[in-house]
């Protein structure tokens, strides 16, 4: 049996000897789940002033980037904005309590903080499994996975293996830039750019050799030029299905408000949003590349297989696909 005083020491202690990154990348994971846990934003909208939800909302974007002193200041506001007269609820409480311990963390850089933090988790995994006891507190399969958890991302040890743990997590609230982003890239990955290119350049000089021809009166410069408007307003036509296609394409996976998380581990890419969870190794994907708003992960054919939002990887985790990407090209003797 392992009391739950007993677990509590074990995160304390796994918190005080982990590494300063190993600190990091947890707080601002587990600050991050908590902050998108089911029914938070929900609770924000009906317990916090219009101010208060916000901050919720920002400081989820912000998890990994955003200072202690921006921390701070959001805190604030959904303070200020509290309307749950003392009765808020639990998920939402847990948020926020989690955003004091990380803003915490970021001015101290003490392990309590993050250790604080860990509590929060089995907290929330011992709500979820309805109350565990309290003299065997990872009996329940919750609260044994939270601790696990806790116990590899902070010591790199696992009670009984698992996933890889992520070298990156990032999850943002798709906002309508996103959007227009990712369909725009969406529509120009589904017409090659030498297509692009070819008709720009023949079909104005087409339709101009078709205007002068059909201008000398001639039968076959009237065909000619009858013709090349066809052609134009077929490519017109086209232009629109597509872009229809691609805008019912992304409402689907991408909408607005909706959330879009990236993982980035050494077996591969891990996508999870309205679309539900996508995952591609390494060795499935050629190249990953920001073009404009938006990133665009091709597959070993060249063809765009996932496009994610620009501001959701910055440049150093762009630098780690293309690295793992390498590796495994590496690997295969594929270079």
């Amino acid at each position: 049996m392992t009391s739950y005083d007993e677990v509590e020491n074990a995160v304390r202690e796994c918190a005080t000897h982990a590494t300063a990154a190993a600190q990091f990348a947890f707080g601002v994971a587990v600050t991050r789940d908590l902050l998108t846990a089911d029914g938070v934003a929900a609770a924000a909208v009906a317990e916090l002033t219009e101010a208060g939800a916000r901050a919720v909302s920002a400081a989820t974007d912000g998890a990994g980037t955003a200072s202690a002193e921006q921390f701070r200041a959001w805190i604030l506001e959904i303070d200020e904005g509290d309307l749950s007269n003392g009765d808020m609820d639990p998920d939402l409480l847990r948020a926020i309590t989690a955003l004091e311990a990380w803003a915490a963390y970021l001015e101290e850089r003490s392990s309590e903080r993050i250790a604080a933090l860990g509590i929060s988790l089995l907290e929330q995994a011992d709500f979820r499994a309805s109350g565990a006891p309290l003299d065997d507190f990872l009996a329940p399969q919750e609260t044994r996975q939270a601790f696990e958890r806790i116990r590899a991302a902070l010591t790199g040890q696992a009670m009984h293996g698992g996933e890889a743990q992520a070298a990156f997590e990032n999850s943002i609230t798709i906002d309508a830039a996103d959007k227009a982003a990712v369909r725009q890239a969406f529509v120009d990955a589904s017409v090659s750019r030498r297509v692009r290119i070819a008709g720009a350049i023949a079909l104005p000089i087409a339709l101009v050799v078709g205007i002068v021809s059909a201008v000398s009166g001639r039968p076959i410069g009237v065909f000619a030029f009858g013709v090349i408007a066809a052609l134009m307003l077929l490519l017109v036509v086209f232009g629109v299905i597509l872009r229809r296609v691609a805008t019912k394409a992304i409402e689907d996976g991408m909408g607005v408000g909706s959330r879009l998380t990236v993982r980035i581990d050494a077996d591969g890419l891990g996508l999870d949003g309205r679309f539900g969870s996508s995952r591609a190794p390494w060795n499935s994907l050629s190249s990953a590349a920001r073009i404009k708003d938006t990133i665009v992960f091709r597959n070993m054919a060249g063809k765009a297989a996932f496009f994610v939002p620009g501001r959701a990887l910055d440049d150093t985790a762009l630098e780690l696909v293309e690295k793992y990407i390498e590796r495994d090209r590496t690997r295969t003797g594929d270079e």
